[in-house]
């Protein structure tokens, strides 16, 4: 293996010894292919050193690479070497604070100093060597595995679950890439750059959100973000106000004006702008009315610090989600109260669901639906019994089963009946008692589960399913089930479902649907689902989406983020009235203030 490494690189000097880019070639220490006896030496000397360092990160990678130097040669850095520096020098999300902007300092005042020396002993180029690798290892750290402190997230998690006494978690996934494995196809590729794409996420819309936060972060360096004069009134269209400039000024440097701009200095509230404004207001999760309120006018006026800020701390949690790509597949955002469903990467549909309250919060996690039952019943779990049942049953033991909830002995639903009028429910006060019986629902169109469920099994007990209360999905904020996601339109997933099982009858089981005899159906083709948090992302159309923190993790990872920049995000008012029924529909059926815009 070590005989086949060192062909690897040495052959014809292609490859990691191939001559200097141009934009390297302002280091003096000029590169070329070394020879075999160069190579074994400074393995030597490479093997030595780093058997007696305490680093076990530069233990692993050079015992994968079995010692073989990969930065320096025998006359100066590599084509790797020179490679690696372009990259970190050219990459504008980097923070002063980062180690890798350390390191990257580090090695460039070593090399230099080599430079200016002249002749380096073959234990000084092995030294670079290793603050080379310092460097990389720091940089693929970075870029594979970002910069959330997830031990302290998971530790507030379980504090939170202890008090909202609660079953909900975050499952963070360990990316199967690794600085050493990156590496190892970097030099297989024969190119720094090319491997070390290998390092980032796909999935998610990962590389298109980063292409914003380049965007974001040059708009800071070059100054052209305005503040907004302090909020006194409402904004509507065709009236005149002194923010009206500012308004517009980064309204088109987040690209929601377009061409249509009209005059930039204008007072006026004018057509042009009143489109970007309705356009602004669908990427942020608002009803797009273009009326600059006082939660517009806070958003508008988000510092671009905290706009980068959030897209780099979600660009970090999707480093964290799984990665696995498949043909079909699902994913749903809580904080977008929405399921997209993917074939080839392509939009198959998108529905609006209804997510956890803040106090009953759907878990994040990934797997994939096995089965669905249709008119199912609905298993009430004995936290809820105890929380909300309890106090009525004390009052009228008959209170939910005229309401289609009837009391069994066990989970069976065959089981025997029990009559609710023969239970003390005063006995079951205490936190600790437990009670013997279960509540279920009957499969009826009042079922808390709808018609269908979706069944993907999991430690937190949730699932995707059908509901009766619909007109909450006309509400901009939908978390408000107990954690499991309703879902607006259960029929078409089920069609959608049926292009990839033959064995879905969907005529069928609609005719089912009229009854109430419960079945279920196994998935031959099980289809992976995606629960995720993001509140900041790239929607299926390419727009860049912020979305309330509506579980406050935001607010938890920045308390212990390594890259926070700005502590302070405007919050907008919280609407206090109640759900209405839009019925203006566009083409695709889908409510006016929530199309996602071209």
């Amino acid at each position: 293996m070590k005989q086949f490494i060192t062909v690897l690189l040495v052959i014809g000097g292609v490859l990691l010894f191939a001559p200097a880019t141009a934009a390297a070639q302002e280091h003096k220490w000029a590169s070329g292919a070394p020879s075999i006896d160069f190579i074994d030496d400074a393995s030597l000397v490479l093997e030595k050193s780093v058997k007696k360092s305490k680093e076990k990160s530069l233990k692993k990678l050079y015992g994968d690479l079995f010692y073989t130097p990969v930065w320096v040669g025998e006359k100066g850095l590599t084509h790797f070497g020179n490679e690696m520096l372009e990259v970190i020098g050219k990459d504008k999300t980097l923070l002063p604070k980062m180690k890798s902007h350390a390191f990257y300092i580090q090695a460039s005042e070593k090399l230099k100093a080599l430079e200016d020396k002249g002749n380096a002993t073959l234990e000084e180029k092995v030294a670079l060597e290793l603050e080379m690798s310092r460097l990389y290892q720091a940089y693929a750290g970075y870029l594979i595995y970002g910069g959330i402190n997830w031990k302290a997230f998971k530790s507030k998690l379980a504090s939170l679950k202890k008090s909202l006494e609660a079953d909900f978690g975050w499952v963070v996934y360990t990316p199967k890439r690794t600085a050493s494995s990156v590496l190892m196809n970097a030099i297989a590729l024969g190119s720094f750059k090319k491997g070390i794409k290998k390092a980032e996420p796909v999935r998610f819309n990962y590389r298109k959100l980063k292409k914003y936060l380049l965007k974001y972060i040059d708009i800071q360096e070059r100054g052209a973000w305005k503040s907004l004069p302090k909020f006194n009134r409402k904004i509507t269209a065709e009236k005149s106000n002194k923010a009206i400039p500012a308004i517009r000024n980064n309204l088109a440097l987040e690209g929601d004006l377009g061409a249509c701009r009209g005059e930039m200095d204008s007072l006026v509230y004018d057509k042009c702008l009143l489109k970007a404004v309705k356009r602004f207001q669908l990427r942020n999760g608002l009803k797009a009315d273009g009326v600059i309120g006082k939660g517009t006018y806070a958003l508008i006026d988000t510092p671009v610090a905290k706009k980068i800020q959030l897209i780099r701390m979600n660009l970090d949690r999707i480093k964290r989600f799984r990665q696995k790509e498949e043909q079909v597949r699902m994913e749903l955002n809580i904080p977008a109260f929405r399921l997209n469903i993917f074939d080839h990467n392509k939009l198959v549909d998108t529905i609006r669901v209804i997510t956890g309250k803040p106090h009953h919060p759907t878990p994040i996690f990934g797997n994939k639906v096995q089965y669905i039952v249709v008119n199912p019943w609905w298993k009430i779990p004995e936290s809820i019994v105890k929380k909300e049942m309890l106090r009525h049953l004390i009052k009228d033991p008959y209170y939910y089963e005229r309401r289609g909830k009837i009391l069994k002995a066990t989970w069976d639903e065959n089981s025997e009946r029990i009559d609710p009028g023969s239970v003390n429910w005063s006995d079951y006060r205490a936190k600790s008692a437990h009670i013997p019986y279960r509540f279920m629902q009957v499969p009826s169109r009042r079922n808390a589960l709808g018609k269908i469920k979706f069944i993907f099994p999991n430690q937190f007990s949730v699932y995707i399913h059908d509901t009766p209360s619909k007109k909450l999905f006309f509400r901009t904020q939908r978390a408000f089930s107990h954690g499991c996601m309703r879902i607006q339109k259960p029929r078409e997933l089920l069609k959608a479902f049926s292009l990839y099982n033959d064995n879905i009858n969907v005529e069928g089981i609609m005719k089912r649907l009229q009854g109430t005899e419960k079945k279920i159906i196994n998935l031959k083709h099980k289809i992976p689902v995606d629960i995720t948090y993001l509140t900041a992302f790239v929607d299926p159309y390419g727009n860049l989406n912020f979305r309330k923190d509506v579980y406050k993790y935001d607010k938890y990872t920045l308390k212990t983020y390594d890259y926070t920049v700005h502590s302070v995000m405007h919050k907008a008012p919280q609407s206090k009235s109640k759900p209405k029924k839009n019925n203006k529909k566009d083409k695709d059926g889908y409510q006016i203030s929530e199309v996602y815009p071209n």
